[in-house]
């Protein structure tokens, strides 16, 4: 059973779990916004069909000053027994034409690092890098920033005086002194990070208000089809990929103070309960961006597979409904994504999200499908939506966009340092908003959700942002070692597991939905080395500063004797310790990527050296593996079809042993078997990113495999990729479907298998090869 892990972090550094939230910009409902004529005119002709949304945008477009100033929020004077309003301090403000990053310290209360704090913790195992205190205890950063305030706040914690200051900040809106409005969406005590729509700066006073209203958006204005930002506003994604203007339509304000939204958007009222939210459940209408992550009292185990339609997948790492699953792989351009024998991430994900509106289409399930963009990039976010058009889920898809255009003439005059900030912070807030729609959808109705995010690299840039902040503000020697250096403090962590830990099967009680996360990591893709001398041998003294896992394989290799060349190091995906700038890169995204691992339920590998090869999908099976159904709780709690249970077995022990086979070079019968029963798999497995499987097709395949009806085909040199070896399963899967229709539609419907029904497949596979041959 999978728990959360947001809560155990928290608990460990004595503070909030820490999560981001974005920015809300409607105004509050005593608020008068009279819109003109013409927009007035869209907005009634927006509800009349979502076909036109793109017309109606671009009318709107024309129509709209550029400059028109964007609405305010007005913070409320919240007086229930919750959290009041808090002053803060800009220290620094980062602007562009279409946004800003402000730096605010939080002026609650007098806030002072110990005089005798020391950065001494590094090497303490478990990603905790802790600091030294007065008395010689060891704290964590986020301690150590409280100081001396923690006494104080219990004090009126005890008095009954609510400080917003005590909690995590974020998704707080801001109020800047030239009226301009924010959100808090990264919160490391004392400093708040707020992200702003427009350009704030208009004042040089430093005051600004950080308010009790929460972000939040209507998930019931977003039908299936839909184009939003993370405001849950409709936009119209242009020819080139940049963004027309958005309508404030579905986005309002949670007041922390009293309970209810406020505000409204077209004329329809939004209010939120704050028990409701607070016990996991969604309002009828409204939900904010940013909520705490599922309480273990709130969740069920997973015991549901999802059916992606790619039989390795399924076979190998399958994915339980309600589970969170890295998918890793390396960083492509879109000409390589494009390339065939690319590892072409974006295309397997479209891919499973077209298999799974198709095997749902029709049925009473309510599988709903989500997808959020964080790239600024217009070419990708044509890219995609090109894509999702292409496998025809254009419909069924929300898709949630980054409105940034990091191409256009006007981001082009942005320093480096502001468009970065901006970017992630965007990023992280498209990551919230595409799991409240999803979260929303579970909720609400007891269905299952699924939720790509497409990626989340910028959430460590924004992780980043902040900490170099905070060196600027308190000094190197108040930062974690850890994060200083790339590494992975308990604080960042929680950060992480905010978003990571947001997937959940919720219990009956809360209507028994799911979320599935999937989560994409891109790897660097530095270019070639040329300064390394190969002929170098390191010691093991050089890889102190790596993660403990390395440090185990090191350990074993010199036990092993074998030389830490640069050469040997590679071949077991073992970075080289500081050979170059781009090695040291991919060092640190390395780790990155195994500190996301540690976090998740499990992770799908895509490689790049087997891409090449020509796997599809390029999975690699050493690498990926799923956690769920892993322990005492594997009677109750899997992931895999039933189906595909007994057909699959040792599979990933199979082929990793036909791996040490093909290295070793070894040539006896058994070897040989082993090789040609792992070609039969990777020939049943075989999948262009464009092909979809039902799971009875996924079944048929791999008994085909199994029972060694495909070992003739392997010898006339129909292997995996060739054409003959697609014709030859494309064929059995026709002729079995023929023959035994009932029966695959069985396994579709109850996703299991009978051995009666098992016998029947095999005879029909049989008399299929019967027939070939």
């Amino acid at each position: 059973m999978r728990l959360p892990l947001a809560p155990l972090l928290a608990a460990n550094v004595g503070v909030a779990a820490f999560q981001v939230h974005p920015l809300g910009v409607l105004p509050r409902a005593s608020s008068s916004i009279i819109p003109r004529a013409a927009d007035s005119a869209l907005i009634q002709r927006r509800g009349a069909s979502a076909a036109r949304m793109a017309e109606s945008l671009a009318e709107l477009d024309a129509s709209v000053a550029p400059d028109e100033p964007a609405p305010t929020i007005t913070s409320g004077s919240g007086d229930g027994a919750g959290a009041t309003d808090a002053p803060g301090e800009i220290l620094a403000l980062q602007s562009s034409p279409h946004g800003s990053f402000a730096v605010v310290k939080v002026c609650e209360e007098e806030l002072k690092l110990p005089a005798t704090l020391t950065a001494d913790g590094v090497g303490v195992t478990e990603g905790r890098v802790p600091l030294a205190g007065e008395d010689g205890e060891r704290v964590e950063l986020a301690d150590a920033l409280f100081g001396g305030s923690a006494g104080a706040t219990q004090t009126q914690k005890k008095d009954g005086k609510g400080v917003i200051a005590d909690g995590d900040l974020t998704g707080r809106t801001v109020t800047f002194p030239d009226s301009s409005t924010g959100v808090v969406v990264a919160h490391r005590h004392p400093i708040a990070f707020v992200l702003t729509e427009g350009q704030s700066g208009g004042s040089k006073e430093k005051d600004c208000s950080i308010s009790t209203k929460l972000a939040s958006l209507d998930p019931t204005s977003i039908p299936p089809g839909s184009t939003v930002d993370y405001l849950g506003r409709h936009v119209a994604v242009l020819h080139d990929g940049s963004v027309g203007r958005s309508l404030p339509k579905a986005s309002a304000e949670f007041d922390l103070s009293t309970g209810s939204g406020v505000g409204s958007a077209d004329g329809i009222h939004l209010s939120v309960d704050t028990e409701e939210l607070t016990d996991g459940h969604a309002s009828k209408s409204e939900r904010p961006i940013f909520v705490p992550i599922p309480k273990i009292s709130d969740i069920g185990l997973i015991d549901s597979p999802l059916v992606t339609g790619i039989a390795a997948v399924d076979a190998l790492t399958p994915i339980g409904k309600g589970q969170n699953m890295l998918v890793i792989g390396k960083e492509e351009t879109l000409a390589e994504e494009r390339e065939k024998g690319g590892v072409n991430m974006r295309g397997w994900m479209i891919n499973l999200l077209r298999n799974v509106v198709e095997g749902h289409r029709g049925k009473e399930d309510n599988m709903r499908c989500f997808y959020g963009l964080t790239s600024p990039d217009g070419a990708v976010r044509s890219r995609v939506l090109r894509g999702i058009e292409e496998a025809g889920i254009q419909d069924d898809v929300v898709t949630v966009v980054s409105s940034r255009d990091g191409d256009s003439e006007a981001e082009d005059a942005v320093d480096g340092s502001t468009k970065k900030a901006l970017e992630a912070a965007e990023a992280v807030a498209v990551a919230a908003a595409a799991c409240t729609l999803g979260e929303h959808h579970a909720l609400s109705t007891g269905g299952d959700a699924v939720v790509v995010i497409d990626d989340i690299n910028l959430q460590k840039t924004l992780w980043d942002v902040t900490t170099q902040q905070l060196v600027q503000v308190y000094g190197a020697e108040a930062v974690v070692e850890a994060d200083l250096q790339g590494g992975s403090s308990s604080e960042m962590r929680g950060f992480f597991s905010g978003l990571i830990q947001r997937a959940a099967r919720f219990n009956a009680k809360n209507g028994g939905g799911s979320v599935t996360l999937l989560l994409l990591s891109r790897l660097p893709n530095p270019e070639a080395e040329t300064d390394d001398d190969e002929e170098r041998v390191f010691e093991e003294s050089d890889f102190s500063d790596m993660s403990e896992k390395i440090q185990a394989r090191i350990d074993m290799l010199v036990k092993a004797k074998v030389p830490l060349t640069p050469e040997n190091l590679r071949k077991i995906q073992i970075p080289v310790p500081r050979p170059s700038a781009s090695e040291d890169v991919k060092r640190l995204a390395l780790q990155h990527a195994e500190d996301l691992i540690s976090m998740s339920d499990g992770q799908l590998w895509l490689d790049e050296d087997l891409a090449k090869e020509g796997r599809s999908p390029p999975l690699d099976p050493t690498r990926s593996m799923t956690r769920v159904g892993v322990g005492a709780d594997t009677l109750t709690c899997r992931a895999d079809a039933p189906a595909l249970r007994s057909l699959v077995g040792s599979l990933r022990y199979e082929l990793q042993q036909a791996a040490d086979v093909l290295e070793s070079g070894a040539s006896s019968i058994g070897d040989a078997k082993e090789l040609r029963r792992r070609d039969a798999f990777l020939l049943a497995m075989h999948q262009e990113p464009s092909q979809a499987r039902t799971l009875s097709q996924e079944c048929i395949a791999l008994l085909a495999a199994s029972r060694g009806h495909l070992d003739a085909v392997l010898a006339k040199g129909a292997a995996a990729g060739t054409a003959e070896g697609t014709d030859a399963i494309e064929g059995l899967l026709t002729f079995v479907e023929k023959e035994a229709g009932e029966i695959a539609r069985s396994i579709d419907e109850t996703l299991d298998l009978s051995g009666d029904e098992r016998v029947v497949l095999d005879e029909a596979i049989a008399s299929y090869f019967e027939e070939r041959n």
